[in-house]
């Protein structure tokens, strides 16, 4: 519960809405699910983002735009919708389904996401590896590997979609994850793309469950792309894994070379 919660406030436009974020203790509430599940006794007050219409996506000839006000389970259907076209969509919606049962899907909004920075989902680790970004009100726009290493700028911050790269029309998209059940969130993980451009093939990579937040492997990536030799590629890993109650920083490590070399040859092998 956000037990300082004093007021909440409900603008019209969004320069009202960012003018209102410069008061002390004010925090967008997008769905609400990401603030409840993490209450904060700095919140005082919060901006309801139900009028500004944030709620829509839209595309472009490269990028898939969509509202932070849109549910992930909305989220999910149109990147399904889309996936016949642009494979790693498809990619997107499934990560969103694995991350989330459907109740909490249809709470949860985007902006949420972005807020929490959950450091175990699937879905921030795969928008990371496809170079997606998010947009705030002030029109600024962070890169997904910017933004989750933003800490506490993160709440407080409006905002207002988050963009994808529709990708080619011939890709794919891999998971792998060690966790203690199927169902539950990885202790380790990894995400590989992989896509043929100009008769070459491409892939991008990026790891959870080994940093305090996901993160990008494009050296591993590169090096798997140039050589094809995926054990130059493993080697190539950027890793600064916890030791905690769910796995050594050796355990983590070891997981993390065998998820990445599963996930990168699934995706490959997808494309060929």
């Amino acid at each position: 519960m956000l037990l300082n919660l004093k007021t909440i406030h409900k603008p019209a436009t969004l320069a009202e809405a960012l003018d209102l974020l410069g008061q002390g203790g004010t925090f967008p509430l997008y769905g609400g699910a990401a603030l409840q599940r993490h209450p904060r006794p700095d919140v005082e007050a919060v901006i309801d983002l139900s009028l500004l219409g944030l709620d829509r996506a839209w595309g472009e000839s490269d990028a898939l735009h969509l509202g932070s006000m849109l549910t992930l389970e909305r989220a999910r259907a149109i990147c399904q919708e889309q996936g016949a076209m642009y494979p790693l969509l498809v990619g997107i919606a499934e990560a969103l389904r694995v991350d989330m049962p459907e109740t909490l899907r249809n709470t949860f909004t985007l902006g949420d996401l972005l807020a929490e920075r959950d450091p175990q989902s699937l879905t921030l680790t795969l928008l990371l590896a496809l170079d997606a970004v998010a947009v705030t009100a002030d029109e600024a726009v962070h890169p997904l590997a910017d933004w989750l290493a933003n800490g506490d700028e993160a709440w407080r911050a409006l905002v207002t979609q988050i963009s994808v790269p529709r990708g080619e029309a011939r890709a794919a998209v891999a998971f792998e994850k060690v966790s203690r059940t199927p169902a539950d969130a990885p202790i380790v993980g990894a995400v590989a793309a992989a896509w043929v451009e100009g008769g070459s093939r491409r892939t991008a990579l990026a790891l959870c469950g080994v940093a305090p937040w996901p993160l990008a492997q494009p050296d591993a990536a590169r090096a798997f792309d140039e050589t094809g030799d995926i054990g130059a590629a493993l080697d190539r890993l950027i890793l600064d894994p916890p030791d905690d109650h769910w796995g050594s920083r050796e355990y983590r490590t070891e997981m993390a070379r065998v998820t990445a070399r599963r996930a990168l040859l699934a995706a490959a092998e997808k494309v060929q």
